[in-house]
């Protein structure tokens, strides 16, 4: 059995990035944690508008994890927009993966364009440094850009978990909500991006990391 940490710097990013393959692993009969490294209401940036209150950040991430099938469910203490890459950010995600006794790991990529993401690979890799495998995920589909396009070396199949991954993704009422203001559609956007990494990995859906290490 193997013990997994799925890392997502706020609510929904495992879902919409690894939520495939964490339904996968429970149907292997592995053990799943759910960390969120952010723990308050969502904010916009720029207005201040409060996107998603604490109350629905909590429910929200309770029922996707619920969705995916995870064993625990772990919050780190910071703040959305302000997640530190620091001596906090790195002990508290180490607690959790020795607490839990974590040999796999899917985290965010380096390149990714939220300054949260990023923050949160650069803690994995410093928290995460005793762990045999680690592996870093898309950017969900969205219009963000980055200088360099993700190093594509490993694919899960997700056509059988593909379905679940959605489901839990919905879970996310206020992000949905907010994309479909400015025209993103979560979902077809969600299934294009599998589609596609389908066609890669010659299969209807899938999941597309970066390996940062893999023992066997």
């Amino acid at each position: 059995m193997k013990r997994i940490l799925a890392i997502g710097a706020h609510p929904d990013d495992i879902e919409f990035g690894c939520g495939g393959s964490i339904v996968k692993h429970k149907k292997n009969g592995d053990f799943v944690v759910y960390l969120c490294m952010t723990n308050t209401e969502s904010i916009d940036g720029t207005t201040g508008q409060v996107i998603r209150s604490l109350e629905q950040n909590k429910q929200e991430v309770v029922d996707a994890a619920e969705t995916l099938g995870c064993d625990v469910v772990e919050f780190l203490p910071f703040k959305d927009l302000h997640v530190p890459f620091s001596f906090d950010s790195i002990s508290g995600m180490e607690s959790v993966i020795k607490k839990h006794n974590i040999d796999t790991i899917y985290t965010h990529w380096v390149g990714d364009a939220n300054q949260d993401h990023i923050s949160t690979f650069h803690t994995t890799m410093a928290a995460a440094r005793y762990v045999p495998n680690v592996y870093s995920y898309e950017q969900i589909p969205i219009a963000r850009m980055t200088e360099n396009q993700m190093d594509i070396n490993y694919y899960v199949d997700i056509t059988d978990t593909f379905d679940a991954k959605i489901e839990a993704s919905m879970c996310h009422k206020s992000q949905i909500v907010k994309y479909q203001k400015v025209n993103f559609d979560v979902k077809d956007n969600l299934e294009i991006l599998a589609k596609f990494r389908g066609i890669q990995a010659r299969c209807k859906y899938a999941e597309a990391f970066k390996i940062i290490k893999m023992v066997n």
